[in-house]
């Protein structure tokens, strides 16, 4: 049974290479200018520092030309293709304002302003999810499309750190369909993610069976210490076999004040656990 529902539906990397994105203030109207290959995944992260809440993001692997652009010196016939930018106004959210309308909102002004993957968002125990819903096929058509993770997994149960499960669940991914799941995880230094999810015991069994793999991921960091997000981002390439999607984990950061009244990000280590020392964040 799957954990999370829908809100709404509209219907109309460690290894990626990004490209920078920015944000502007636009004077006519209490809302900022994002501009960026993969606008939503800025939304969602600065959505989720705002709010100190799961925001996580999943796309596509796009495949349309119209969709894609190449770096200079790029070789026809091995190279990486890139996100097209975009740009959207990304309405402004105040204080006491509720987290799913204004995704609802953000979501339903990406789409008035750009073209492209379309979307809609999952709510479920960990948090919201922005998920792509239709997309352009290789000729240019719009048809129902979706992530990788909502692909149907099945990862023996077996006692393992918590990053040897989230290994596992990328590789069932991979095998599950065509595209290649690589996963990251932040803290990248050895045993960090296991640190900073705080197993007790560090080794513990777990798995899934014929399981949605979104529906598994949550499962899995429900049980962490930490609140992890992630960021699903796919690499498209000339190249069927250079293509691939990078699962991106990491803890939330949300934004504070300091004791000079600056704003400053602070990450959420161990913010569901009770008896977690501070020495031993990650």
């Amino acid at each position: 049974m799957k954990i999370y529902k829908h809100h709404f539906v509209f219907s109309l990397p460690i290894l990626l290479l990004t490209q920078a994105s920015t944000a502007q203030q636009n004077p006519a109207s209490p809302s900022s200018l994002v501009t960026s290959p993969r606008p939503l995944v800025d939304a969602s992260r600065r959505l989720q520092e705002t709010y100190g809440k799961v925001v996580t993001y999943e796309e596509p692997l796009l495949t349309w030309r119209g969709d894609l652009a190449a770096q200079p010196g790029w070789n026809p016939d091995k190279s990486a293709l890139y996100p097209v930018v975009q740009s959207f106004f990304m309405p402004e959210s105040g204080p006491g304002t509720d987290l799913a309308n204004v995704l609802e909102n953000t979501i339903a002004v990406y789409h008035q302003q750009t073209s492209g993957t379309r979307f809609q968002v999952l709510s479920s125990t960990l948090g919201y999810h922005i998920v792509p819903v239709l997309g352009h096929d290789e000729g240019g058509r719009l048809v129902p499309t979706g992530s990788v993770l909502d692909q149907i997994v099945t990862v023996p149960s077996e006692a393992r750190s918590a990053m040897q499960h989230l290994r596992a669940l990328g590789e069932a991914i991979s095998k599950s369909g065509p595209i290649r799941v690589v996963v990251s995880a932040v803290p990248a230094k050895p045993d960090g993610f296991d640190r900073a999810f705080h197993a007790q015991p560090g080794v513990f069994p777990w798995g899934a069976y014929s399981a949605v793999a979104r529906d598994a991921l949550i499962d899995l960091l429900n049980q962490s210490a930490t609140t992890f997000s992630w960021r699903l981002m796919c690499q498209a390439s000339a190249q069927a076999s250079d293509r691939f999607c990078v699962l991106n984990m990491g803890a939330i950061e949300v934004t504070v004040t300091d004791s000079q009244g600056k704003d400053a990000k602070r990450v959420l280590w161990y913010d569901r656990c009770r008896n977690c020392s501070p020495d031993e964040i990650p």
